[in-house]
Protein backbone atom coordinates (compact mmCIF):
# COMPACT_ATOMS: atom_id res chain seq x y z
CA UNK A 1 0.00 0.00 0.00
CA UNK A 2 2.83 3.00 0.74
CA UNK A 3 4.73 1.61 -2.34
CA UNK A 4 1.83 2.19 -4.44
CA UNK A 5 0.67 5.57 -2.25
CA UNK A 6 4.24 7.05 -3.60
CA UNK A 7 3.66 6.42 -6.93
CA UNK A 8 0.56 7.91 -7.53
CA UNK A 9 1.75 10.93 -4.96
CA UNK A 10 4.54 11.04 -7.94
CA UNK A 11 2.90 10.43 -11.16
CA UNK A 12 1.55 14.06 -11.66
CA UNK A 13 5.47 15.18 -11.17
CA UNK A 14 7.07 12.64 -13.70
CA UNK A 15 4.41 13.54 -16.09
CA UNK A 16 5.47 16.95 -16.11
CA UNK A 17 9.16 16.31 -15.75
CA UNK A 18 8.97 14.03 -18.59
CA UNK A 19 7.41 16.84 -21.04
CA UNK A 20 9.38 19.50 -19.61
CA UNK A 21 12.73 17.77 -20.60
CA UNK A 22 10.88 16.82 -23.97
CA UNK A 23 10.11 20.28 -24.52
CA UNK A 24 13.10 21.64 -23.36
CA UNK A 25 15.44 19.92 -25.83
CA UNK A 26 13.36 21.42 -28.63
CA UNK A 27 13.81 24.73 -27.10
CA UNK A 28 15.51 26.32 -30.13
CA UNK A 29 13.09 25.44 -32.26
CA UNK A 30 9.67 25.94 -30.54
CA UNK A 31 7.70 29.10 -31.23
CA UNK A 32 7.19 31.42 -28.81
CA UNK A 33 3.93 29.43 -27.64
CA UNK A 34 5.73 26.81 -27.33
CA UNK A 35 8.39 28.45 -25.35
CA UNK A 36 5.65 29.53 -22.78
CA UNK A 37 4.38 26.17 -22.82
CA UNK A 38 7.44 24.51 -21.76
CA UNK A 39 7.90 27.41 -18.80
CA UNK A 40 4.52 26.47 -17.45
CA UNK A 41 5.63 22.21 -17.49
CA UNK A 42 8.62 23.43 -15.57
CA UNK A 43 6.77 25.43 -12.93
CA UNK A 44 3.91 22.35 -12.79
CA UNK A 45 6.95 19.87 -11.98
CA UNK A 46 8.36 22.15 -9.28
CA UNK A 47 4.77 21.98 -7.87
CA UNK A 48 4.02 18.15 -8.00
CA UNK A 49 7.35 17.28 -6.43
CA UNK A 50 5.83 19.56 -3.34
CA UNK A 51 3.17 17.61 -3.09
CA UNK A 52 4.60 14.41 -3.51
CA UNK A 53 7.51 15.04 -1.14
CA UNK A 54 4.85 17.09 1.49
CA UNK A 55 2.63 13.92 0.76
CA UNK A 56 5.42 11.11 1.80
CA UNK A 57 8.09 13.15 3.58
CA UNK A 58 6.44 16.40 5.21
CA UNK A 59 6.92 19.92 4.54
CA UNK A 60 9.60 23.02 5.17
CA UNK A 61 8.63 26.43 5.03
CA UNK A 62 10.85 26.77 1.79
CA UNK A 63 9.25 24.29 0.52
CA UNK A 64 5.78 25.57 1.21
CA UNK A 65 7.17 28.93 -0.08
CA UNK A 66 7.84 27.21 -3.75
CA UNK A 67 4.39 25.36 -3.64
CA UNK A 68 2.49 28.61 -3.40
CA UNK A 69 4.48 30.31 -5.90
CA UNK A 70 3.93 27.49 -8.16
CA UNK A 71 0.06 26.96 -7.55
CA UNK A 72 -0.77 30.25 -7.95
CA UNK A 73 1.28 30.71 -11.19
CA UNK A 74 0.41 27.61 -12.97
CA UNK A 75 -2.74 29.07 -14.55
CA UNK A 76 -1.56 32.62 -15.62
CA UNK A 77 0.99 30.96 -17.00
CA UNK A 78 -1.24 28.70 -19.36
CA UNK A 79 -3.03 31.71 -19.55
CA UNK A 80 0.05 33.50 -21.20
CA UNK A 81 0.84 30.00 -23.54
CA UNK A 82 -3.15 30.34 -24.83
CA UNK A 83 -2.88 34.36 -25.68
CA UNK A 84 0.82 33.61 -27.53
CA UNK A 85 -1.02 30.14 -29.32
CA UNK A 86 -3.93 33.23 -30.45
CA UNK A 87 -1.36 35.31 -31.76
CA UNK A 88 -1.99 38.08 -28.77
CA UNK A 89 0.73 40.22 -27.36
CA UNK A 90 1.87 39.42 -24.32
CA UNK A 91 3.65 42.34 -22.56
CA UNK A 92 5.72 42.75 -19.63
CA UNK A 93 2.94 44.32 -17.50
CA UNK A 94 0.97 41.99 -18.74
CA UNK A 95 3.15 39.32 -17.11
CA UNK A 96 3.78 41.19 -14.17
CA UNK A 97 0.18 41.56 -12.95
CA UNK A 98 -0.27 37.63 -13.71
CA UNK A 99 2.49 36.23 -11.78
CA UNK A 100 3.40 38.77 -9.03
CA UNK A 101 0.54 38.77 -6.72
CA UNK A 102 1.72 34.52 -6.46
CA UNK A 103 5.17 35.93 -5.62
CA UNK A 104 3.56 38.27 -2.87
CA UNK A 105 1.49 35.69 -1.45
CA UNK A 106 4.76 33.14 -1.45
CA UNK A 107 7.20 35.80 0.45
CA UNK A 108 4.27 36.17 2.66
CA UNK A 109 4.00 32.62 3.84
CA UNK A 110 7.45 32.45 3.56
CA UNK A 111 8.73 34.85 6.27
CA UNK A 112 4.98 35.29 8.12
CA UNK A 113 3.73 31.68 7.88
CA UNK A 114 0.44 31.15 9.58
CA UNK A 115 -3.58 30.81 8.90
CA UNK A 116 -3.53 34.37 7.59
CA UNK A 117 -1.48 33.79 4.85
CA UNK A 118 -2.83 30.56 4.11
CA UNK A 119 -6.45 31.98 3.73
CA UNK A 120 -4.70 34.82 1.38
CA UNK A 121 -3.75 31.98 -1.28
CA UNK A 122 -6.66 30.06 -1.17
CA UNK A 123 -8.84 33.08 -1.93
CA UNK A 124 -6.41 34.41 -4.83
CA UNK A 125 -6.16 30.74 -6.22
CA UNK A 126 -10.48 30.66 -6.34
CA UNK A 127 -10.47 33.70 -7.78
CA UNK A 128 -7.91 33.33 -11.02
CA UNK A 129 -8.99 30.01 -12.22
CA UNK A 130 -12.22 31.29 -13.61
CA UNK A 131 -11.66 34.35 -15.08
CA UNK A 132 -8.26 33.03 -16.85
CA UNK A 133 -10.43 29.98 -18.10
CA UNK A 134 -13.22 32.46 -18.93
CA UNK A 135 -10.70 35.04 -21.08
CA UNK A 136 -8.74 32.14 -22.52
CA UNK A 137 -11.58 30.35 -23.84
CA UNK A 138 -12.74 33.39 -25.56
CA UNK A 139 -9.86 34.14 -27.41
CA UNK A 140 -9.81 30.86 -28.68
CA UNK A 141 -12.73 31.05 -29.86
CA UNK A 142 -12.05 34.17 -31.82
CA UNK A 143 -8.88 32.67 -32.94
CA UNK A 144 -10.39 30.19 -34.94
CA UNK A 145 -13.22 32.47 -36.50
CA UNK A 146 -9.94 34.88 -37.61
CA UNK A 147 -8.35 31.62 -39.18
CA UNK A 148 -11.57 30.54 -40.91
CA UNK A 149 -11.35 34.01 -42.96
CA UNK A 150 -8.01 33.59 -44.06
CA UNK A 151 -7.60 29.65 -44.78
CA UNK A 152 -9.68 27.14 -46.42
CA UNK A 153 -8.62 24.27 -44.46
CA UNK A 154 -8.89 25.24 -40.96
CA UNK A 155 -8.08 21.33 -39.17
CA UNK A 156 -4.47 21.50 -38.06
CA UNK A 157 -4.41 24.97 -37.53
CA UNK A 158 -7.44 25.49 -35.46
CA UNK A 159 -7.57 25.62 -31.64
CA UNK A 160 -10.42 23.08 -30.82
CA UNK A 161 -8.87 19.93 -29.05
CA UNK A 162 -7.27 23.25 -26.95
CA UNK A 163 -10.41 24.73 -26.05
CA UNK A 164 -11.95 21.38 -25.52
CA UNK A 165 -9.07 20.23 -22.80
CA UNK A 166 -9.74 23.86 -21.62
CA UNK A 167 -13.06 23.12 -20.55
CA UNK A 168 -12.30 19.72 -19.32
CA UNK A 169 -9.36 21.46 -17.53
CA UNK A 170 -12.07 24.16 -16.19
CA UNK A 171 -14.16 20.99 -14.46
CA UNK A 172 -10.99 19.27 -13.14
CA UNK A 173 -10.13 23.20 -11.58
CA UNK A 174 -12.93 22.79 -9.63
CA UNK A 175 -11.64 19.97 -7.95
CA UNK A 176 -8.14 22.05 -6.95
CA UNK A 177 -10.16 24.40 -5.93
CA UNK A 178 -12.15 21.79 -3.64
CA UNK A 179 -8.79 20.42 -2.37
CA UNK A 180 -7.07 23.64 -1.54
CA UNK A 181 -10.63 24.26 0.71
CA UNK A 182 -10.35 21.78 2.23
CA UNK A 183 -6.38 21.69 2.91
CA UNK A 184 -3.56 19.13 1.80
CA UNK A 185 -4.27 17.36 5.11
CA UNK A 186 -7.04 16.07 4.79
CA UNK A 187 -6.83 14.83 1.37
CA UNK A 188 -3.55 13.37 2.40
CA UNK A 189 -5.83 11.53 5.25
CA UNK A 190 -8.06 9.89 2.37
CA UNK A 191 -6.21 7.73 0.10
CA UNK A 192 -8.40 7.17 -2.74
CA UNK A 193 -9.59 10.61 -2.94
CA UNK A 194 -5.37 11.40 -3.34
CA UNK A 195 -5.16 8.24 -5.94
CA UNK A 196 -8.53 9.80 -8.36
CA UNK A 197 -7.44 13.31 -8.20
CA UNK A 198 -3.64 12.10 -9.22
CA UNK A 199 -4.80 10.14 -12.04
CA UNK A 200 -7.17 12.84 -13.32
CA UNK A 201 -4.26 15.67 -13.12
CA UNK A 202 -1.71 13.49 -14.56
CA UNK A 203 -4.06 12.41 -17.53
CA UNK A 204 -5.36 16.25 -17.89
CA UNK A 205 -1.66 17.34 -18.08
CA UNK A 206 -0.30 14.59 -20.60
CA UNK A 207 -3.23 15.50 -22.95
CA UNK A 208 -2.27 19.35 -22.56
CA UNK A 209 1.08 18.48 -23.54
CA UNK A 210 0.82 16.26 -25.95
CA UNK A 211 -1.65 18.57 -27.70
CA UNK A 212 1.05 21.40 -27.63
CA UNK A 213 3.70 19.63 -28.71
CA UNK A 214 2.38 18.06 -32.22
CA UNK A 215 0.54 21.52 -33.07
CA UNK A 216 3.22 22.25 -35.93
CA UNK A 217 1.18 25.57 -36.90
CA UNK A 218 2.35 28.86 -35.44
CA UNK A 219 0.89 31.69 -34.52
CA UNK A 220 3.68 33.53 -36.68
CA UNK A 221 2.62 31.76 -39.39
CA UNK A 222 -0.83 33.09 -39.32
CA UNK A 223 0.73 36.66 -38.79
CA UNK A 224 2.65 36.26 -41.88
CA UNK A 225 -0.09 34.67 -44.00
CA UNK A 226 -2.56 37.32 -42.79
CA UNK A 227 -0.18 40.12 -43.46
CA UNK A 228 0.04 38.80 -46.87
CA UNK A 229 -3.42 38.77 -47.77
CA UNK A 230 -3.74 42.03 -46.09
CA UNK A 231 -1.78 43.86 -48.94
CA UNK A 232 -3.34 45.20 -51.70
CA UNK A 233 -2.80 44.03 -55.17
CA UNK A 234 -3.22 46.81 -58.02
CA UNK A 235 -3.60 46.04 -62.17
CA UNK A 236 -0.09 46.03 -63.47
CA UNK A 237 -0.73 49.47 -65.98
CA UNK A 238 -1.50 51.05 -62.00
CA UNK A 239 1.46 49.71 -60.98
CA UNK A 240 3.70 51.13 -63.87
CA UNK A 241 1.75 54.94 -63.47
CA UNK A 242 2.76 54.72 -59.64
CA UNK A 243 6.67 53.80 -59.99
CA UNK A 244 6.97 56.58 -62.83
CA UNK A 245 5.34 59.25 -60.90
CA UNK A 246 7.71 61.71 -59.56
CA UNK A 247 5.06 64.34 -58.35
CA UNK A 248 3.78 62.13 -55.60
CA UNK A 249 0.53 62.27 -57.31
CA UNK A 250 0.41 58.27 -58.43
CA UNK A 251 -3.48 58.41 -57.53
CA UNK A 252 -4.43 61.27 -59.50
CA UNK A 253 -3.31 59.66 -62.56
CA UNK A 254 -5.03 56.33 -61.73
CA UNK A 255 -7.28 55.44 -64.92
CA UNK A 256 -10.85 55.51 -64.30
CA UNK A 257 -10.80 51.76 -64.34
CA UNK A 258 -8.56 51.56 -61.45
CA UNK A 259 -11.44 53.81 -59.34
CA UNK A 260 -13.69 51.10 -59.83
CA UNK A 261 -11.41 48.15 -58.69
CA UNK A 262 -12.70 47.29 -55.56
CA UNK A 263 -16.58 48.23 -56.49
CA UNK A 264 -18.60 45.69 -54.63
CA UNK A 265 -20.72 44.38 -57.99
CA UNK A 266 -16.59 43.78 -59.92
CA UNK A 267 -15.18 42.47 -57.26
CA UNK A 268 -18.15 40.06 -56.92
CA UNK A 269 -18.42 39.16 -60.72
CA UNK A 270 -14.47 37.96 -60.42
CA UNK A 271 -14.95 36.20 -57.39
CA UNK A 272 -17.98 34.00 -59.17
CA UNK A 273 -16.06 33.73 -62.43
CA UNK A 274 -13.29 32.58 -60.15
CA UNK A 275 -15.19 30.07 -58.48
CA UNK A 276 -17.78 28.69 -60.74
CA UNK A 277 -15.64 28.89 -64.59
CA UNK A 278 -12.05 28.05 -62.72
CA UNK A 279 -13.22 25.92 -60.02
CA UNK A 280 -10.36 27.92 -57.87
CA UNK A 281 -11.86 26.36 -54.62
CA UNK A 282 -10.65 23.12 -55.84
CA UNK A 283 -7.07 24.21 -55.23
CA UNK A 284 -5.14 22.48 -52.01
CA UNK A 285 -4.28 24.05 -48.85
CA UNK A 286 -6.05 27.24 -50.42
CA UNK A 287 -5.94 30.69 -48.41
CA UNK A 288 -7.49 33.75 -49.03
CA UNK A 289 -5.06 35.29 -49.70
CA UNK A 290 -4.69 33.17 -53.30
CA UNK A 291 -8.13 34.62 -53.32
CA UNK A 292 -6.94 38.15 -53.24
CA UNK A 293 -4.45 37.89 -55.47
CA UNK A 294 -6.00 36.58 -58.44
CA UNK A 295 -8.98 38.85 -58.28
CA UNK A 296 -6.53 42.24 -57.56
CA UNK A 297 -8.06 42.59 -54.46
CA UNK A 298 -7.56 43.13 -50.78
CA UNK A 299 -8.80 40.31 -47.86
CA UNK A 300 -10.98 42.78 -46.40
CA UNK A 301 -13.01 43.33 -49.58
CA UNK A 302 -12.51 39.92 -50.42
CA UNK A 303 -13.79 38.76 -47.08
CA UNK A 304 -16.52 41.20 -46.52
CA UNK A 305 -18.31 40.01 -49.90
CA UNK A 306 -18.19 36.46 -48.50
CA UNK A 307 -19.47 37.21 -45.49
CA UNK A 308 -22.13 39.91 -46.89
CA UNK A 309 -23.48 37.46 -50.04
CA UNK A 310 -23.08 33.99 -48.28
CA UNK A 311 -23.43 34.64 -44.59
CA UNK A 312 -20.10 32.78 -43.84
CA UNK A 313 -16.79 32.89 -43.30
CA UNK A 314 -14.16 32.19 -46.30
CA UNK A 315 -13.80 28.66 -44.90
CA UNK A 316 -17.45 27.78 -44.72
CA UNK A 317 -17.81 29.34 -48.55
CA UNK A 318 -14.66 27.22 -49.91
CA UNK A 319 -15.91 23.73 -48.43
CA UNK A 320 -19.39 24.56 -49.22
CA UNK A 321 -18.63 24.65 -52.98
CA UNK A 322 -16.37 21.41 -52.32
CA UNK A 323 -18.96 19.28 -50.89
CA UNK A 324 -21.12 20.44 -53.86
CA UNK A 325 -18.36 19.63 -56.14
CA UNK A 326 -17.88 15.85 -54.41
CA UNK A 327 -21.78 15.38 -54.36
CA UNK A 328 -21.54 15.76 -58.22
CA UNK A 329 -18.50 13.19 -58.46
CA UNK A 330 -20.06 10.98 -56.43
CA UNK A 331 -23.34 10.58 -59.00
CA UNK A 332 -21.13 10.27 -61.60
CA UNK A 333 -18.77 7.91 -60.60
CA UNK A 334 -20.27 5.44 -57.79
CA UNK A 335 -18.09 3.38 -57.49
CA UNK A 336 -15.40 5.83 -56.95
CA UNK A 337 -13.60 4.87 -53.56
CA UNK A 338 -14.18 8.30 -50.75
CA UNK A 339 -10.14 8.99 -50.78
CA UNK A 340 -10.09 9.85 -54.50
CA UNK A 341 -13.44 11.90 -54.32
CA UNK A 342 -11.61 13.59 -51.20
CA UNK A 343 -8.51 14.85 -53.43
CA UNK A 344 -10.48 15.24 -56.65
CA UNK A 345 -12.72 18.21 -54.46
CA UNK A 346 -9.87 19.96 -52.83
CA UNK A 347 -10.10 18.55 -49.44
CA UNK A 348 -6.75 18.55 -47.30
CA UNK A 349 -7.87 15.23 -45.60
CA UNK A 350 -10.43 12.20 -45.86
CA UNK A 351 -11.28 13.79 -41.87
CA UNK A 352 -12.07 17.30 -43.52
CA UNK A 353 -14.01 16.18 -46.53
CA UNK A 354 -16.30 14.08 -44.11
CA UNK A 355 -16.72 16.77 -41.08
CA UNK A 356 -17.65 19.08 -44.20
CA UNK A 357 -19.75 16.94 -45.85
CA UNK A 358 -22.19 16.08 -42.81
CA UNK A 359 -22.11 19.70 -41.95
CA UNK A 360 -23.48 21.25 -44.90
CA UNK A 361 -25.72 18.17 -45.89
CA UNK A 362 -26.40 16.30 -42.63
CA UNK A 363 -25.81 12.87 -43.60
CA UNK A 364 -22.44 11.14 -44.44
CA UNK A 365 -21.58 10.15 -47.79
CA UNK A 366 -22.72 6.54 -48.17
CA UNK A 367 -26.14 7.70 -46.66
CA UNK A 368 -26.32 10.41 -48.81
CA UNK A 369 -25.36 8.22 -52.15
CA UNK A 370 -28.01 5.67 -50.87
CA UNK A 371 -30.50 8.34 -50.70
CA UNK A 372 -29.94 9.63 -54.02
CA UNK A 373 -30.16 5.73 -55.21
CA UNK A 374 -34.04 5.53 -53.55
CA UNK A 375 -35.00 8.88 -54.84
Amino acid sequence: MEIARNLFCFMPFMVCLCWFIIFTLQIRKNDSAKRWLTLFLGVCSALYLCHALYFTMGQTVLQNAIWVLCSLSVYPLYYIYICRLCSRRVTGIMVSFLLLPGLLVSLSNLFFPGEASDTIRKVLFALQIFPICYLGYNHLKKFDRELSEVYADTEGRDTTAVRHLLIAFMLTSLLSTVANIVGKDNVAAHFWSMVIMSILFSMMLFALSHIGFVRKFTSEQFVTDTQESDEVFLPQDTEKNTDNDTSGNAQAERPAEADTEHDFNALGAKIEHLMTERQYYLTPNLKIGDVVREVGSCRTYVSNYINHTSHCSFSEYINSLRVEHAKLLLLKNKEAKMQQICELSGFASETSFYRNFYKFTGKKPAEWIKEQKEQ
